[in-house]
């Protein structure tokens, strides 16, 4: 154990890292080896691709207190991450990841073959009506997508994105989805999808009546404008659904002022799952 000025000499990051790991080994029991950030990748490439995040989720999905679980979404899965820690809680739940860009549908096809999930990757995005729209994405970086563009605002929040290209990807609403699946029931559901979030949610007005817990990614800087507040605006939609507010957790910070959250990430689950 590192103490006193020892612990300066680590980089903050693996800092954080280990932080991150130690909170989800606590809450889990476990030593939850897939997630310890001191194994490098290159020993052990089933990793999860971002071990911070895999730990955060883990703690997170804790939070909502589900006993059980046998369906989950993962809306805009990226590296797929929230659905490995979704995976690791619930091992025998069906997990669909909805994922618009080509180059992490490769990824995360790589990922259920490697490790032989039950997941389905749906290589379409979830909005408010069916259709093609246009994604802006930073070829640079994978992980920055967004449908609402690249706003001053958010260009100030994260100065390392550059958005230099347009693909054009295919958009459904939730409820068409869970429709055509079959799926009568959602135990729990990610949505990350960069400032598109109220718009996933407006073609849920049946889905999200079925769903039992949710973690939402709330940006204040992605969407152009707001009937108020964002994040004011999904707690509220969030309580006039059924679902109690859990934890709101800031997420990404400006930097020109680090101590004011540009995004939040909101957990919340139905009052009758509290004990269930």
């Amino acid at each position: 154990m590192l103490i006193g000025s020892d612990a300066c000499l680590l980089p903050v990051k693996l800092i954080e890292n280990l932080r991150a790991h130690g909170h989800s080994a606590f809450a889990l029991r476990s030593l939850n080896l897939a997630g310890f950030p001191l194994i490098p990748k290159s020993l052990w490439p089933a990793a999860p691709y971002s071990r911070h995040a895999f730990n955060s989720f883990l703690v997170w999905i804790h939070q909502l207190g589900l006993k059980s679980a046998s369906t989950i979404l993962d809306v805009g899965a990226n590296h797929g991450d929230f659905a490995r820690a979704a995976s690791t809680l619930f091992p025998a739940a069906r997990v669909f990841l909805f994922e618009p860009l080509p180059d992490l549908q490769t990824y995360l096809a790589r990922v259920v073959a490697r490790l032989r999930l039950p997941w389905t990757v749906v290589p379409e995005a979830l909005g408010s009506q069916r259709g093609s729209f246009p994604m802006f994405i930073d070829e640079s970086d994978d992980a920055i997508g967004s449908f609402t563009g690249f706003t001053d605002d958010y260009l100030k929040a994260n100065p390392k994105a550059r958005p230099t290209r347009e693909i054009t990807c295919e958009v459904r609403s939730l409820d068409e989805v869970m429709r055509e699946r079959g799926l009568n029931r959602i135990d729990l559901m990610k949505i990350d999808v960069e400032g598109f979030e109220f718009e996933v949610l407006k073609g849920a007005a049946s889905g999200l009546r079925r769903t039992r817990a949710v973690v939402i990614e709330v940006s204040l800087v992605r969407r152009q404008t707001t009937n108020g507040h964002p994040l004011l605006e999904m707690l509220g939609l969030l309580s006039g659904a059924g679902f109690d507010v859990v934890d709101v957790i800031p997420s990404l910070f400006a930097p020109e002022a680090p101590w004011k959250p540009t995004e939040f990430n909101v957990l919340a689950r139905r009052a009758e799952d509290a004990q269930a």
